[in-house]
């Protein structure tokens, strides 16, 4: 696909061109709809004159519609979105960041969208609809995906359209149980939406994620959660954030003594309740309910997303975890990664 856009952009720049503005233009339209005209104009610094013209194309189409209150997006709109969003990418000159990224990771791909999580962010809602491009392209009937919560993967639930394509027994199933206050943002509702939105079916880990370690292991051999469980370690699809060891130890209210060890052993990452130094030694693991490092690492396809130029150190801890799998990211976290790959092989 690469090689065939870069031959189009060569010989059509001006249909590229207005490819990306009409894109960009739907775009704005889903993030900020119901908008005006003038709001679009001002928003994508083009005329009035010539937003008027795009919108009434984009109506024509049936990608968007115009009522009293503004401008909004039409559910084929949104797929349209969706189905462009990969092409797009290789348009928008990350191609070659991402092969480096690729590289230095082992990645099966490295998807980058633009912008600074830790400075914009709105840079989120590109990650999740980059993350939901992705899903879609890899889905196939009988699969089971399983999913952590994090408010990035929530995104990607909210910028993710109805799939319009029935997928035979698909089954969704969050990766652990709760975690956080903020209950739209845990395992089990982002599993719930993601069913919603895929048609699919979709099972529960309805306990928390932080009970005492006796708790736990009563609770792991109740056989319901022993069913769940098996489901989890047999899945095909696994999604799930990779976090900055403090910010997510201080977000899950880790005792002080665990924060002294995190703090002594220098973790800079966590993944699924485990933390990571440097090197990617696990210096510390929390008993949870759900899927571990070793077993995500058996999941046929995974699907991580990290954003921000200070997820950097915890990209690189975990690289042995993303070996392999489909990585999305921003600008900011990928251009940090090669800096300070450069900076260890002495460049």
């Amino acid at each position: 696909m690469q090689n065939t856009l870069s031959a189009l952009e060569k010989l059509l720049p001006e249909a590229i061109k207005l490819f990306k503005e009409r894109y960009f233009l739907l775009q704005t339209i889903l993030e900020n709809g119901p908008v005006g005209r003038r709001g679009l104009a001002s928003m994508l610094n083009f005329s009035e004159r010539t937003i008027r013209k795009e919108v009434d194309i984009l109506l024509q189409q049936g990608l968007v519609e115009i009522f009293h209150l503004g401008i909004v997006i039409t559910e084929e709109g949104e797929k349209l979105l969706d189905t462009l969003y990969l092409p797009l990418q290789t348009l928008e000159e990350f191609s070659q960041l991402e092969k480096e990224v690729s590289k230095l990771l082992d990645l099966k791909q490295a998807v980058i969208v633009k912008g600074n999580v830790d400075i914009h962010e709105e840079v989120k809602n590109k990650l999740g609809r980059a993350c939901a491009s992705v899903l879609s392209s890899v889905l196939k009937d009988d699969y089971t995906v399983a999913i952590t919560g994090g408010t990035t993967i929530f995104k990607m639930i909210e910028s993710m359209p109805k799939q319009h394509v029935h997928y035979k027994n698909l089954m969704i199933i969050p990766a652990r149980g709760s975690v956080g206050k903020k209950v739209e943002f845990q395992a089990n509702t982002v599993a719930v939406e993601l069913a919603k939105k895929l048609g699919a079916g979709y099972e529960l880990l309805t306990i928390p994620d932080n009970l005492s370690n006796q708790s736990i292991s009563l609770i792991k051999s109740e056989p319901q959660i022993q069913k769940i469980l098996q489901k989890i370690a047999k899945t095909d699809i696994i999604i799930f954030g990779i976090g900055g060891a403090k910010k997510m130890a201080n977000r899950r209210k880790e005792p002080q003594e665990v924060l002294e060890i995190l703090t002594e052993k220098k973790a800079v990452a966590e993944a699924f309740r485990h933390y990571f130094d440097a090197k990617g030694k696990v210096v510390y693991a929390s008993q949870s309910i759900g899927v571990a490092p070793h077993i995500a690492m058996t999941i046929p396809i995974r699907i991580a997303i990290a954003g921000g130029a200070s997820k950097a150190n915890a990209i690189l801890a975990t690289r042995a975890l993303l070996k392999n799998s489909y990585l999305i990211l921003d600008e900011a976290a990928a251009r940090e990664i090669v800096k300070k790959s450069d900076k260890s092989l002495g460049l």
